[in-house]
This record gives structure tokens, sequence and C-alpha cells, in this order.
């Protein structure tokens, strides 16, 4: 109210009028929608190809304006999703062009988004990947007047300015000697040393996993090599996205080798407690599977270094899987002899967290297999062992919509177990019957009264890297 009594009306935010500017006029009506960030993120980059927002652009200021439009909302899950979205765009620009693009703007917006969430262990994470960016355009000299990460880092973070120097320096040698690995920041931050690890996880984060897919799948593009390293450095990756995981690779006593050297650090009451305080990995980058042999030698050294759990990466999975022999035999027989978990990860799984799968649930998932001795319900026996399979059923439940899509196939609506893809919820029941039809064609999907539902559905769809959302 004005002092002489006339109203006067609130000016609006300049950025929101430059949203309305630079956001094609078709998409301003989802800003005003419940689901508008899910749309957006389906509709933004068919707007923009993934050149024109590979560098400073009105194009690029217009998704990033959509990011903070949620972000100044405070929901910060939907601005995460945007912003993510933009970076898998320039990542797309790189491969289309081989040209290196500069991501540290989506990097620095979604470490504030994961600081804003209470997530202190993801939000230093994505600003070590965005210091990563700017170094290698500063060209190793990182200016404190026009980056946005020295504020963050040093005042925020405790970070000595030294350190951010030095590791600037060796962050822009590192691009300079490998070009192609460089495009990633990913594959940098795996160089570096981790004296930057300084926050614990938060509780609430424990179960947060975020990893850039288009990483994974260029390192699974590049397996097969004989020293096996590129399996190594993957398998190092995928661990380290987990919040509290520390990994080392490469490391060496006096009488043994370790591929991986994890430690974890934070949780008390998670799953993860009970791995102890370092755990082991073993690589193998072999088409056969791991045989009796392999899996007799994970338990040796785990047994040398006082370790309870383990995790075999082979790309060719275990010999005697599923029929409880050979190497799967000892796996059982290694818990029930000594109390030693080893989970076996196989080329199978590295596809479901390649295409966006949780791999802490997939861990959970083999961990309370051996630890419980659980066998397969009815669900697994139903035989859906594809993400493919489970992806393809929900594209035809969006495209035809909920409830054509359960009267097509008999279902009722989900209660309480509901799978999650990007925020979407779709019944969970529903979609694994469905996707049956789509591994085995011959077969066709199952009717709802092949198989039972609830946390057994659950289960099975967190197994293959899906999230499962419960409601009361």
């Amino acid at each position: 109210m004005h002092p002489g009594g006339v109203m006067q009306t609130m000016k609006e935010p300049s950025w929101i009028s430059e949203l309305k500017e630079k956001l094609p006029s078709k998409l301003l009506p989802l800003l005003e929608r419940r689901d508008g960030a899910a749309l957006l993120l389906e509709e933004l980059p068919k707007a923009f190809p993934p050149e024109i927002v590979a560098s400073p652009t009105t194009e690029q200021r217009a998704w990033e304006l959509a990011g903070l439009h949620y972000r100044n909302q405070q929901r910060f899950h939907e601005a995460l999703s945007i912003f993510s979205g933009l970076y898998d765009h320039m990542l797309v620009a790189q491969e289309e062009t081989g040209k290196r693009a500069h991501k540290g703007m989506p990097l620095v917006w979604m470490s504030d988004c994961y600081s804003a969430l209470g997530f202190p262990a993801h939000a230093k994470r994505y600003l070590m990947l965005t210091l990563c960016e700017d170094a290698i355009s500063m060209k190793g000299e990182v200016s404190p007047e026009t980056s946005g990460v020295y504020f963050r880092l040093v005042w925020g973070h405790g970070l000595p300015d030294a350190e951010l120097k030095r590791y600037g320096k060796k962050i822009y040698e590192l691009s300079k000697h490998n070009p192609e690995d460089s495009l990633f920041p990913e594959w940098i931050l795996q160089e570096l040393d981790q004296d930057w690890i300084a926050e614990l996880p938060a509780p609430k984060e424990a179960g947060v996993y975020f990893a850039n897919t288009r990483y994974i799948r260029y390192l699974m593009s590049k397996m097969g090599e004989s020293s096996g390293r590129v399996l190594e450095r993957l398998a190092d990756y995928i661990l380290s996205c987990m919040p509290g995981c520390r990994t080392r690779r490469r490391q060496r006593s006096g009488s043994t080798d370790y591929d991986i050297v994890c430690s974890m650090e934070g949780f008390d009451v998670d799953f993860r407690s009970e791995f102890g305080r370092y755990f082991v990995c073993e690589c193998k980058d072999w088409q056969r599977p791991a045989d009796f042999t392999t899996m007799a030698k994970l338990c040796r050294v785990l047994d040398s270094t006082k370790s309870h759990f383990g995790i075999l990466f082979s790309k060719g999975g275990v010999s005697g899987y599923g029929k409880t022999a050979h190497a799967e035999r000892e796996q059982l027989k290694v818990f029930q002899d000594r109390g030693m978990v080893v989970v076996v990860v196989s080329e199978d799984d590295l596809k479901c967290v390649a295409k966006g799968g949780n791999f802490i649930q997939l861990l959970r998932a083999k961990y309370e297999r051996v630890r419980l001795d659980l066998i397969h319900s009815d669900v697994s026996s139903s035989g859906v062992k594809s993400r493919e399979a489970i992806l393809a059923a929900v594209e035809q439940f969006d495209r035809i919509g909920r409830d054509a899509f359960l009267k097509k196939y008999g279902y009722g609506r989900a209660k309480s177990y509901f799978l999650d893809i990007d925020g979407r919820l779709y019944d969970s029941k529903a979609i694994l019957g469905v996707a049956h039809g789509y591994e085995y064609p011959e077969k066709g999907p199952l009717k709802s009264s092949d198989f039972g539902g609830g946390k057994a559905v659950a289960e099975k769809l967190e197994e293959l890297g899906f999230a499962v959302r419960v409601r009361s």
C-alpha cells in the first residue's frame, strides 16, 4: 500500500520477465502445471538442439532460467531434473561435434540444489565437478572474481585457497594430456586425490544415488581391453557415487594386489553399516563367467584383510548362476561358514545402472539375497530380468494412458507400491506383468492372477535397479 493509500502492484522479478521472453511461448503454460518440470524435461531437448545449448546462447539461458524457476520456488528436486537434463544435453553436443562444451553452469546449480536439500556429500562432489570444468576453461587459473565455484568451495566448504589452486593446475594438465576422456569431468575427478572429501553424508541422502549414465556408457563401450583397467575405473566410479564411499584403485600390499579398496563413512543404521569400515572389490572383464577359483581367491583376500564384505565385478557373472553350483555355491557357502558376504555385479547389472538404475538399491537386494539366503519369490519365477522390458512397458503406459493400460491387461490400480521414474509413478504390478510380454513375446504378458504383488514386486523392480515409492 502506498503511503497515500493507493494500492501498488508488486514489480515482477527481472528473471521471470527474462524467462517469459526467452522460453518458447508454447512451453510457458507448462510452468503453471504441477507436473510442469517433468513435461519441460521432455520438451526442452526437442525445442533446443544439443549444439545450440552447448555455449552461452539465448537458448541455453532459457533452459537455465527454467531450472531457476523451480529452484526459486524451493522445488529443488524438480530444479535438479531440469539442470541435469541440460548437463546431459551438453554431453550429447560433445558426442555429436567432438568439441568440448563448458558445463560448469548446470553442475554448479545442481550443487546448490543438493546443498539446499541438505545433501552435503552430493553438494561437494558437484562443486568439484564444476571446478574441473572451470579449471579447464581458465587454463588452470581459477579466478575468485569470475568463477562461482571459488567462493562456494573456499568460503562455503573451507577448501584452502592453496588447495583449490593446486587442483586447478592438476585438472588443466590432465585435460591437456587426455583430451577425449576429459570431456567428462567425472573422469578427471577420478584422477585427483580425495583430500577434498571432508563432509560426512547426511542420513537423508543415504539412499540418494545419482551417476552420469552417459559417462557409464562411455566406459562400457571401452570394456574388453586386456588390462582390465576400464572395468576397474567403471566400478570405481559407480561405487564413488554412493554417499560416504571412498574408493582407491590398484592398491598393493606386501602380498596382494587389490583392484579397488573402499571405505564407508557416516552410516550406522543403513544396511551398508554391515560392510565394515573397509571392503575390497575384484574386477574381471571376461566374456566367460568367473569360476570357483576366482570366487575362492577373493574370499581369501577378504579373510586376510579381516573384511566382512566384498564385490566381484564380473562382466560374465559367475559360474553356476541360478543353479547354486560352482562359484555361486562358494558364494553362499563362504557366508554360511565364515560370515562373509560377496556380491556379484555382472554386465547386465552395469547396464541397469547405465540406464539410470539406483546402484544402492541394486546392491541392497543382492546383499540381502546372500545375507538372508533368500529364494526368488513367484515374481522372480515369472522370469522378468530385463530392464529394457520394464521401460518398454512404461513407454506403452505413457503412450495410451493409465486407465487404458490397466483395462487392456486386466489390472487394478496400485494402492501402496509404485514404480518411480523421474518423479512419475506407475502401477508396479501391472508394469511388471506387461514387461513379461516384452521379454518373452512367445508367452505374452502375465495376468494379475499369475503372480503376487505388493512388496515382492517392489523388491523385483529394485533388484533391476529401479526406484519404488511406497504410499501408506
